[in-house]
């Protein structure tokens, strides 16, 4: 079964999530903006952290990725269309007064339709392109549990007027990757609380079904 632990963290209040697979203790730790919070989290849960994911390459969401590669020895999982933000987190950090970021190695260029193992849980990949080119979402079928990144909030989307974000392609991958799944889909957002795929595809004022 897929435990979701989300962890607020960065002055963006950015929710890291550990996904932990309750069978094995074995933990996936995605978006980590801060590496501190989320190692901590694991080691009250008493889990292991074998991969850390990134949904997309913004300062808050990855600025403590080499933190925890370095203290966990998991590799990291991340979208190769989301290279050009990885590459720049030193000069993301420069232009908003953070003390300098690592930029992590990447072990393995994620797409949509991959899958991840996490114990005995299988990720499926989404490609939701259009916050960012490359942003992805995980999505755990027995459970019903997406992570969704900066795609899809509680009454709201993903900002567009980040460098080489699209309105047209965040509308098309929320009704055509994230609305078709169960409404009862728990949405586990990159900020805010989580919601249902059944509630924003009736109710979300920006996107509906």
């Amino acid at each position: 079964m897929l435990e979701v632990h989300e962890i607020p963290v960065t002055p963006y209040i950015q929710n890291s999530t550990l996904l932990v697979c309750t069978e094995t203790l074995v933990a996936a730790a995605c978006d980590v903006g801060e590496a501190a919070p989320v190692l901590e989290r694991a080691k009250q849960l008493g889990c292991k952290i074998e991969v850390v994911l990134g949904t997309h390459g913004h300062l808050d969401h990855i600025a403590g990725t080499a933190e925890i590669m370095e203290e966990t020895g998991a590799p990291f999982f991340f979208p190769k269309d989301d290279d050009f933000l990885r590459e720049s987190l030193p000069q993301q950090a420069a232009n908003y007064g953070w003390a300098p970021i690592q930029v992590p190695k990447v072990h393995r260029d994620l797409k949509g339709g991959d899958e991840v193992q996490v114990g005995e849980l299988v990720l499926e990949v989404l490609h939701c392109p259009g916050h960012t080119p490359g942003h992805l979402c995980f999505y755990e079928k027995e459970s019903g549990q997406l992570i969704a990144g900066d795609v899809l909030f509680a009454g709201s989307v993903g900002r567009t007027d980040f460098p080489r974000g699209s309105w047209e392609d965040l509308q098309d991958s929320i009704r055509n990757q994230l609305y078709p799944l169960p409404g009862d889909t728990v949405v586990h957002c990159g900020h805010g609380p989580s919601t249902t795929i059944g509630r924003e595809a009736t109710t979300n004022p920006f996107v509906r079904a």
